[in-house]
């Protein structure tokens, strides 16, 4: 069966819808699995990836110089130590990280594990990835579905509000174009692509004219 990639508006239902249709296709649903990988790879906490990943592409420079010590990549970077040059305090964004790296993580790290990690887990069969430019990342490879959940405004505010009902339709509002933000801009960043573009998906299902069971229904009988 088909690898299968998750691309969701928030509050769109896309979660729940994901979950489900996993379930029904007996699917592993690989969604903090590929948190765990890449703080393994790393060796940062998983805590520190999941933080990195909403706001590393923003102010990468800011994460770096609260949780880096220069010191651990000097002594990890295999090189002759008489040509080493002594790198200060702002040359620490030149560090090469081809080399195994100890709580270490940048954008470019985090970028080429998430497409190493990616592109590893879509040769394995009946698995479904949620989120991380999946549908990028795949683009090119057969026998891969990619699925994009979308939803009206008014309907995600009333999903979100269900599930927080101490938002007005205003704060909830806000919180889901601020979300929907992050993806934009996510995508963007280390895919240079634009997250909505229809190209990048063969199903766009819209949560506001099909109940969820029914989107399940539909997608387990295409996949």
């Amino acid at each position: 069966m088909p690898v299968i990639t998750i691309s969701k508006e928030f509050a769109s239902g896309g979660l729940h819808i994901a979950k489900l249709l996993a379930e029904e296709l007996k699917y592993d649903y690989l969604d903090k699995e590929i948190v765990e990988q890449v703080a393994d790879h790393t060796k940062v906490s998983h805590q520190e990836v999941r933080e990195f990943e909403e706001e590393g592409h923003i102010n990468v420079r800011a994460y770096l110089s609260r949780i880096i010590d220069l010191d651990i990549f000097k002594k990890n970077h295999k090189h002759d130590e008489a040509n080493e040059v002594e790198s200060t305090y702002d040359d620490r964004h030149k560090i090469p990280y081809s080399f195994d790296t100890q709580g270490w993580i940048d954008s470019d790290i985090y970028r080429d594990l998430i497409c190493k990690v990616v592109t590893e887990l879509g040769q394995r069969q009946n698995v479904m990835i949620v989120g991380r430019g999946g549908q990028c990342i795949l683009q090119e490879q057969a026998d891969v579905i990619n699925i994009r959940i979308v939803a009206s405004m008014a309907d995600r505010v009333a999903r979100l509000k269900i599930e927080n009902p101490e938002l007005n339709n205003a704060q909830a509002a806000k919180q889901i174009e601020t979300m929907d933000k992050k993806s934009q801009e996510y995508i963007k960043f280390y895919f240079k692509q634009n997250w909505s573009d229809p190209k990048l998906y063969d199903i766009t299902l819209n949560t506001s004219r099909v109940s969820d069971e029914k989107a399940v229904a539909w997608l387990a009988g295409l996949c």
